[in-house]
């Protein structure tokens, strides 16, 4: 089973440094493109406040939340431009036009089909992965696609874990979780008894392993099929 945003798909640079700039600039925003990392750190610290809040049940403002945390810590403004433009950007959030597959996605998905496994994805999405699915030609290639808004939970919950489990007939102990997120991914699957391995592209983490996870670290998912031992 595979994480969706920033496993599969690459958002655009509408959702980086830059691209924040200049949809402020529409609403009259004046942002600071070398405020960015104290606008990831922003993000962070709004999704982890609405976690301890509201738990793990699925939120429909998520994404929002982020937004708004970005664009006040980029230097924000008048606030109801500041709304605006937050609504904005979750607006192109939803559109697949706005990410990318990444080039890896296909040859491996490819090769995991061919050796006989199925295939599913599980996201902590408002989004439509029907249509994802079908905008990036992966329908043939998936056996599931589960969203925390069908199940009414976000991952690291068990009950998104199961309903995928159920989706395709598997039991835990013959799964595989891969994504981006430690905390989401990787430990919310080895606590439900799921192998994973955690997917760090960008190489944040040192080291050939999950921190404090115990699970193994790919940086591509060309690495995969070799990790799975195919």
């Amino acid at each position: 089973m595979f994480d969706v945003d920033y496993t599969l798909l690459r958002p655009n640079e509408m959702f980086y440094a830059a691209g924040y700039k200049a949809m402020g600039e529409r609403f009259g925003l004046q942002l600071d493109v070398a405020r960015w990392h104290e606008a990831e750190r922003a993000a962070y610290m709004a999704v982890r406040e609405r976690r301890q809040r509201l738990g793990l049940a699925h939120d429909s403002g998520f994404y929002d939340a982020i937004a708004l945390a970005v664009i006040t810590a980029m230097g924000g403004g008048d606030a109801e431009a500041v709304r605006r433009c937050a609504a904005a950007v979750i607006a192109e959030w939803t559109r697949c036009e706005n990410f990318t597959l990444y080039e890896d996605v296909t040859p491996c998905l490819e090769r995991l089909r061919t050796a006989g496994l199925k295939i599913a994805l599980v996201s902590n999405t408002n989004r439509d992965l029907a249509e994802v699915l079908e905008h990036f030609r992966l329908a043939p290639l998936v056996d599931a696609a589960v969203t925390s808004l069908a199940v009414g939970e976000f991952k690291p919950s068990p009950k998104i874990f199961q309903a995928v489990l159920d989706a395709v007939g598997v039991r835990a102990s013959e799964s595989v979780m891969v994504g981006d997120s430690l905390e989401d991914d990787v430990r919310g699957a080895m606590a439900f008894g799921i192998a994973a391995l955690l997917l760090d592209r960008a190489g944040k983490f040192g080291g050939d392993s999950a921190p404090d996870a115990g699970a193994p670290k790919i940086g591509s998912l060309a690495e995969l099929p070799a990790a799975l031992g195919l």
